[in-house]
Protein backbone atom coordinates (compact mmCIF):
# COMPACT_ATOMS: atom_id res chain seq x y z
CA UNK A 1 0.00 0.00 0.00
CA UNK A 2 2.53 2.26 0.87
CA UNK A 3 5.14 1.09 -1.60
CA UNK A 4 4.57 3.82 -4.61
CA UNK A 5 5.55 6.18 -1.42
CA UNK A 6 8.81 4.84 -0.63
CA UNK A 7 9.46 4.07 -4.35
CA UNK A 8 9.22 7.61 -4.88
CA UNK A 9 11.17 9.40 -1.95
CA UNK A 10 13.80 6.75 -2.98
CA UNK A 11 14.22 8.44 -6.55
CA UNK A 12 14.06 12.07 -4.35
CA UNK A 13 10.11 12.78 -6.21
CA UNK A 14 8.65 14.39 -3.08
CA UNK A 15 6.32 16.15 -5.02
CA UNK A 16 4.64 12.99 -6.10
CA UNK A 17 5.12 11.43 -2.56
CA UNK A 18 3.62 14.19 -1.00
CA UNK A 19 0.52 13.97 -3.39
CA UNK A 20 0.34 9.87 -2.71
CA UNK A 21 0.78 11.10 1.48
CA UNK A 22 -2.63 13.53 1.12
CA UNK A 23 -4.71 10.81 -0.59
CA UNK A 24 -3.83 8.12 1.49
CA UNK A 25 -4.19 10.01 4.62
CA UNK A 26 -7.77 10.94 3.57
CA UNK A 27 -8.66 6.58 4.09
CA UNK A 28 -5.57 6.24 6.79
CA UNK A 29 -5.23 9.59 8.83
CA UNK A 30 -2.90 8.58 11.31
CA UNK A 31 -1.15 5.66 10.05
CA UNK A 32 2.13 5.08 11.62
CA UNK A 33 3.86 4.56 8.37
CA UNK A 34 1.98 7.91 6.77
CA UNK A 35 4.13 9.64 9.51
CA UNK A 36 7.24 8.12 8.68
CA UNK A 37 6.85 8.92 5.02
CA UNK A 38 5.74 12.44 6.26
CA UNK A 39 8.92 12.71 8.52
CA UNK A 40 11.14 11.51 5.72
CA UNK A 41 9.85 14.25 3.75
CA UNK A 42 10.08 17.01 6.23
CA UNK A 43 13.61 15.98 6.67
CA UNK A 44 14.34 16.52 2.90
CA UNK A 45 12.86 19.40 2.54
CA UNK A 46 14.62 20.99 5.73
CA UNK A 47 12.38 20.86 8.11
CA UNK A 48 14.78 19.17 10.99
CA UNK A 49 12.26 19.54 13.72
CA UNK A 50 9.57 18.65 12.59
CA UNK A 51 10.59 15.56 11.33
CA UNK A 52 12.37 14.88 14.60
CA UNK A 53 9.31 15.27 16.84
CA UNK A 54 7.05 13.03 13.83
CA UNK A 55 10.12 10.14 14.28
CA UNK A 56 9.30 10.47 18.18
CA UNK A 57 5.45 10.53 17.06
CA UNK A 58 6.14 7.30 15.31
CA UNK A 59 8.09 5.42 18.08
CA UNK A 60 5.57 6.39 20.57
CA UNK A 61 2.79 4.82 18.51
CA UNK A 62 3.75 2.02 16.64
CA UNK A 63 4.18 -1.78 17.83
CA UNK A 64 5.70 -2.87 14.49
CA UNK A 65 9.27 -4.08 14.21
CA UNK A 66 9.94 -3.28 11.05
CA UNK A 67 8.59 0.70 11.70
CA UNK A 68 10.04 1.16 14.42
CA UNK A 69 13.52 0.36 13.43
CA UNK A 70 13.37 2.56 10.29
CA UNK A 71 12.09 5.07 12.73
CA UNK A 72 14.64 4.83 15.07
CA UNK A 73 17.56 4.69 12.14
CA UNK A 74 16.12 7.63 11.21
CA UNK A 75 16.29 9.53 13.82
CA UNK A 76 20.01 8.08 14.65
CA UNK A 77 20.94 9.39 11.44
CA UNK A 78 18.70 12.90 11.93
CA UNK A 79 20.44 13.95 15.61
CA UNK A 80 24.46 12.21 13.92
CA UNK A 81 24.60 14.66 11.60
CA UNK A 82 26.82 17.74 12.18
CA UNK A 83 24.10 20.69 12.42
CA UNK A 84 22.26 18.51 15.37
CA UNK A 85 25.17 17.17 16.87
CA UNK A 86 24.95 20.92 18.49
CA UNK A 87 21.85 20.67 19.57
CA UNK A 88 20.84 16.82 21.06
CA UNK A 89 22.62 14.08 22.69
CA UNK A 90 23.05 10.51 20.90
CA UNK A 91 20.18 8.45 22.51
CA UNK A 92 20.49 5.02 23.24
CA UNK A 93 18.60 2.32 21.11
CA UNK A 94 15.15 2.77 21.93
CA UNK A 95 13.20 -0.67 22.83
CA UNK A 96 14.10 -4.14 22.97
CA UNK A 97 17.81 -5.47 22.47
CA UNK A 98 17.92 -5.85 18.50
CA UNK A 99 19.31 -9.00 16.85
CA UNK A 100 22.35 -8.16 15.27
CA UNK A 101 25.48 -9.61 13.25
CA UNK A 102 29.53 -9.31 14.32
CA UNK A 103 31.73 -9.80 11.45
CA UNK A 104 35.39 -10.14 11.45
CA UNK A 105 37.72 -8.53 8.63
CA UNK A 106 41.25 -9.35 7.20
CA UNK A 107 43.64 -9.65 9.85
CA UNK A 108 47.92 -9.55 8.38
CA UNK A 109 49.16 -13.09 9.28
CA UNK A 110 51.87 -11.35 11.23
CA UNK A 111 49.64 -9.97 13.59
CA UNK A 112 47.25 -13.05 14.28
CA UNK A 113 48.59 -14.77 17.10
CA UNK A 114 48.43 -11.27 19.36
CA UNK A 115 44.62 -11.47 18.26
CA UNK A 116 43.86 -14.61 18.41
CA UNK A 117 44.39 -14.81 22.00
CA UNK A 118 42.54 -11.46 22.49
CA UNK A 119 39.72 -13.13 20.59
CA UNK A 120 40.04 -16.50 22.75
CA UNK A 121 40.41 -14.39 25.63
CA UNK A 122 36.79 -12.15 24.65
CA UNK A 123 34.37 -15.30 23.64
CA UNK A 124 36.00 -17.44 25.85
CA UNK A 125 36.94 -19.89 23.59
CA UNK A 126 40.54 -21.63 23.16
CA UNK A 127 43.29 -19.75 21.29
CA UNK A 128 44.01 -22.70 18.03
CA UNK A 129 40.51 -22.02 17.16
CA UNK A 130 40.17 -18.42 17.29
CA UNK A 131 42.97 -18.08 14.91
CA UNK A 132 41.47 -20.02 12.31
CA UNK A 133 38.65 -17.44 12.81
CA UNK A 134 40.54 -14.80 12.06
CA UNK A 135 40.48 -14.05 8.13
CA UNK A 136 43.07 -13.15 6.14
CA UNK A 137 41.31 -11.93 3.77
CA UNK A 138 37.98 -10.41 3.21
CA UNK A 139 34.91 -10.41 5.89
CA UNK A 140 33.70 -13.49 8.09
CA UNK A 141 30.57 -13.68 9.79
CA UNK A 142 31.61 -14.72 13.53
CA UNK A 143 28.67 -14.32 15.55
CA UNK A 144 24.84 -13.30 15.96
CA UNK A 145 23.34 -12.01 19.35
CA UNK A 146 22.03 -9.06 20.68
CA UNK A 147 23.04 -5.69 19.48
CA UNK A 148 24.57 -4.16 23.23
CA UNK A 149 26.03 -7.41 23.66
CA UNK A 150 27.62 -7.32 20.14
CA UNK A 151 28.53 -3.59 20.67
CA UNK A 152 30.51 -4.48 23.38
CA UNK A 153 32.41 -7.13 21.74
CA UNK A 154 33.31 -4.75 19.19
CA UNK A 155 34.63 -2.12 21.13
CA UNK A 156 36.63 -4.59 23.21
CA UNK A 157 38.42 -5.94 20.04
CA UNK A 158 38.46 -2.57 18.56
CA UNK A 159 40.88 -1.63 21.37
CA UNK A 160 42.83 -4.18 20.72
CA UNK A 161 43.35 -3.59 17.02
CA UNK A 162 41.30 -6.10 15.81
CA UNK A 163 39.14 -5.23 12.66
CA UNK A 164 35.43 -5.55 13.07
CA UNK A 165 32.29 -4.03 13.29
CA UNK A 166 28.24 -5.06 14.03
CA UNK A 167 24.98 -4.54 12.41
CA UNK A 168 21.91 -4.80 13.95
CA UNK A 169 19.69 -6.88 11.50
CA UNK A 170 16.80 -4.55 11.32
CA UNK A 171 18.91 -2.19 9.52
CA UNK A 172 18.22 -4.13 6.44
CA UNK A 173 15.05 -2.96 6.32
CA UNK A 174 15.65 0.40 6.02
CA UNK A 175 17.09 -0.04 2.48
CA UNK A 176 15.56 0.22 -0.94
CA UNK A 177 16.60 -2.74 -3.17
CA UNK A 178 15.23 -2.43 -6.68
CA UNK A 179 15.73 -5.53 -9.31
CA UNK A 180 17.07 -4.03 -12.45
CA UNK A 181 15.01 -5.21 -15.56
CA UNK A 182 17.63 -2.99 -17.77
CA UNK A 183 19.91 0.45 -18.09
CA UNK A 184 19.75 2.88 -20.25
CA UNK A 185 23.00 5.79 -20.17
CA UNK A 186 22.75 8.87 -22.17
CA UNK A 187 25.98 10.72 -21.00
CA UNK A 188 26.27 11.02 -17.44
CA UNK A 189 22.62 10.49 -17.04
CA UNK A 190 21.48 7.01 -16.30
CA UNK A 191 17.77 5.34 -16.19
CA UNK A 192 17.24 2.02 -14.53
CA UNK A 193 13.92 0.14 -15.78
CA UNK A 194 13.05 -1.57 -12.33
CA UNK A 195 10.53 -3.93 -10.84
CA UNK A 196 9.86 -3.34 -7.06
CA UNK A 197 8.75 -6.31 -4.53
CA UNK A 198 4.81 -5.87 -5.25
CA UNK A 199 5.51 -6.70 -8.92
CA UNK A 200 4.91 -3.33 -9.71
CA UNK A 201 7.22 -1.62 -12.53
CA UNK A 202 9.05 1.99 -12.48
CA UNK A 203 11.80 3.62 -13.21
CA UNK A 204 14.91 5.45 -11.40
CA UNK A 205 17.36 8.47 -13.31
CA UNK A 206 20.49 9.07 -11.69
CA UNK A 207 24.06 10.22 -12.44
CA UNK A 208 26.76 7.92 -12.74
CA UNK A 209 28.76 9.75 -9.84
CA UNK A 210 26.00 9.45 -7.38
CA UNK A 211 27.06 5.27 -7.39
CA UNK A 212 29.68 5.18 -4.44
CA UNK A 213 30.17 1.24 -4.44
CA UNK A 214 29.43 -1.93 -6.94
CA UNK A 215 29.25 -5.33 -5.13
CA UNK A 216 29.81 -8.84 -7.41
CA UNK A 217 29.12 -12.53 -6.38
CA UNK A 218 27.43 -15.53 -7.17
CA UNK A 219 25.29 -17.80 -5.68
CA UNK A 220 24.01 -21.36 -6.66
CA UNK A 221 20.87 -22.99 -8.09
CA UNK A 222 20.71 -26.52 -6.65
CA UNK A 223 18.98 -29.24 -8.63
CA UNK A 224 18.32 -33.05 -7.91
CA UNK A 225 20.14 -35.51 -10.23
CA UNK A 226 20.28 -39.37 -10.40
CA UNK A 227 23.46 -41.22 -9.71
CA UNK A 228 24.67 -44.54 -8.68
CA UNK A 229 26.37 -45.15 -5.61
CA UNK A 230 29.80 -47.25 -5.12
CA UNK A 231 27.15 -50.43 -5.03
CA UNK A 232 25.69 -48.77 -7.98
CA UNK A 233 22.14 -48.71 -6.73
CA UNK A 234 20.62 -45.62 -8.07
CA UNK A 235 19.97 -42.69 -5.64
CA UNK A 236 19.06 -39.29 -5.68
CA UNK A 237 21.42 -36.45 -5.07
CA UNK A 238 21.41 -32.71 -4.79
CA UNK A 239 23.92 -30.58 -6.25
CA UNK A 240 24.94 -27.23 -7.50
CA UNK A 241 23.96 -27.06 -11.45
CA UNK A 242 24.91 -23.55 -11.90
CA UNK A 243 25.46 -20.14 -10.43
CA UNK A 244 23.45 -16.99 -10.84
CA UNK A 245 25.31 -13.75 -11.37
CA UNK A 246 24.54 -10.66 -9.12
CA UNK A 247 25.88 -6.97 -8.82
CA UNK A 248 24.67 -4.20 -7.08
CA UNK A 249 25.18 -0.25 -7.43
CA UNK A 250 24.76 1.79 -4.44
CA UNK A 251 23.06 4.50 -3.85
CA UNK A 252 23.55 6.14 -0.51
CA UNK A 253 22.07 9.25 -1.25
CA UNK A 254 18.79 7.65 -1.67
CA UNK A 255 19.82 4.62 0.59
CA UNK A 256 18.57 2.11 -2.54
CA UNK A 257 20.33 -0.65 -4.12
CA UNK A 258 20.13 -1.14 -7.31
CA UNK A 259 20.68 -5.29 -8.17
CA UNK A 260 21.41 -6.16 -11.40
CA UNK A 261 21.16 -10.62 -12.57
CA UNK A 262 22.50 -12.39 -15.05
CA UNK A 263 19.10 -14.31 -15.20
CA UNK A 264 16.65 -11.39 -15.35
CA UNK A 265 18.48 -8.78 -17.07
CA UNK A 266 16.78 -7.80 -20.54
CA UNK A 267 19.86 -7.01 -22.94
CA UNK A 268 18.42 -6.12 -25.42
CA UNK A 269 16.95 -2.98 -23.99
CA UNK A 270 20.10 -1.96 -22.44
CA UNK A 271 21.02 1.16 -24.55
CA UNK A 272 23.75 2.12 -25.85
CA UNK A 273 24.98 -2.20 -25.04
CA UNK A 274 22.26 -3.25 -27.65
CA UNK A 275 24.51 -2.37 -30.58
CA UNK A 276 27.23 -4.98 -28.98
CA UNK A 277 25.14 -7.28 -27.85
CA UNK A 278 23.82 -9.87 -30.50
CA UNK A 279 21.35 -12.47 -30.68
CA UNK A 280 22.32 -15.67 -30.44
CA UNK A 281 25.39 -14.78 -28.09
CA UNK A 282 25.02 -16.61 -24.42
CA UNK A 283 24.29 -15.32 -21.91
CA UNK A 284 27.48 -15.10 -20.01
CA UNK A 285 28.86 -13.23 -22.67
CA UNK A 286 26.23 -10.68 -23.06
CA UNK A 287 26.80 -10.52 -19.21
CA UNK A 288 30.78 -10.02 -19.39
CA UNK A 289 29.96 -7.40 -21.57
CA UNK A 290 27.88 -5.29 -19.30
CA UNK A 291 29.99 -5.54 -16.34
CA UNK A 292 32.94 -4.41 -18.48
CA UNK A 293 30.60 -1.18 -19.45
CA UNK A 294 29.98 -0.22 -15.96
CA UNK A 295 33.73 -0.88 -14.87
CA UNK A 296 34.21 1.82 -17.52
CA UNK A 297 31.67 4.15 -17.05
CA UNK A 298 32.95 3.67 -12.91
CA UNK A 299 36.75 2.92 -12.79
CA UNK A 300 37.13 4.83 -9.84
CA UNK A 301 34.06 3.30 -7.71
CA UNK A 302 35.44 1.08 -5.37
CA UNK A 303 33.95 -3.31 -6.75
CA UNK A 304 33.97 -5.52 -3.42
CA UNK A 305 34.31 -8.97 -4.88
CA UNK A 306 34.84 -10.97 -1.91
CA UNK A 307 31.36 -12.38 -1.23
CA UNK A 308 32.24 -15.99 -1.59
CA UNK A 309 34.57 -15.81 1.37
CA UNK A 310 32.16 -14.19 3.57
CA UNK A 311 29.21 -16.63 2.11
CA UNK A 312 30.82 -19.49 3.54
CA UNK A 313 30.94 -18.42 6.47
CA UNK A 314 27.28 -17.12 6.97
CA UNK A 315 25.99 -20.35 5.60
CA UNK A 316 27.23 -21.74 8.91
CA UNK A 317 24.03 -19.48 10.33
CA UNK A 318 21.05 -21.30 8.31
CA UNK A 319 18.71 -19.80 10.77
CA UNK A 320 20.26 -16.38 10.75
CA UNK A 321 19.70 -16.54 7.23
CA UNK A 322 16.39 -17.78 7.36
CA UNK A 323 14.99 -14.63 8.37
CA UNK A 324 16.47 -11.89 6.28
CA UNK A 325 14.49 -11.48 3.25
CA UNK A 326 16.76 -12.14 0.07
CA UNK A 327 15.05 -9.25 -2.15
CA UNK A 328 16.72 -11.90 -5.41
CA UNK A 329 13.27 -12.74 -7.01
CA UNK A 330 14.17 -15.90 -8.68
CA UNK A 331 12.10 -18.59 -9.46
CA UNK A 332 14.15 -22.15 -8.75
CA UNK A 333 13.60 -25.58 -7.44
CA UNK A 334 15.16 -25.28 -4.28
CA UNK A 335 15.50 -22.21 -2.50
CA UNK A 336 19.18 -21.29 -0.57
CA UNK A 337 20.20 -19.54 2.20
CA UNK A 338 23.44 -17.83 -0.25
CA UNK A 339 20.46 -15.65 -1.35
CA UNK A 340 20.17 -14.15 1.72
CA UNK A 341 23.81 -14.30 2.00
CA UNK A 342 24.19 -12.23 -0.34
CA UNK A 343 22.07 -9.49 0.31
CA UNK A 344 23.46 -9.20 4.02
CA UNK A 345 27.07 -8.68 2.08
CA UNK A 346 26.16 -5.99 0.15
CA UNK A 347 24.27 -4.18 2.58
CA UNK A 348 27.37 -4.62 5.32
CA UNK A 349 29.04 -2.93 2.73
CA UNK A 350 26.65 -0.25 2.34
CA UNK A 351 26.68 0.50 6.32
CA UNK A 352 30.11 0.04 6.51
CA UNK A 353 30.76 3.09 3.70
CA UNK A 354 28.48 5.14 5.46
CA UNK A 355 29.94 4.92 8.90
CA UNK A 356 33.47 5.14 7.69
Amino acid sequence: MFEEIASAIAQQDYNTAHQLLNTLKQKYRDHPWLLFYTAQIEQANGNIETARNTYISVLQSSSNRKLLWQAREALRHLESSPRQQQNYQSQEALGEDELAVFVLSAVPTEEKKVAAQTLATTFQIDPYNARLQLPSRGWRLFRSGGRQELLHYSKVLQEANIPCFYLPLDTLESLYVFQVQYLRCEGETVTARCSLSNGQEGSLTFPWSEISAKVTGRVPIFEEILTKNNRGKKQRKTEILDYVQLYDLHLPKRRAILRLCDQKYQFQHSFPLTEQIQKGETLRRNWLQLLQYLEEQLPNVITWKEFTIFGESAIAFPQLLSGISPKINLQRRYETVWDAAFHLYSSLVFYQAESS
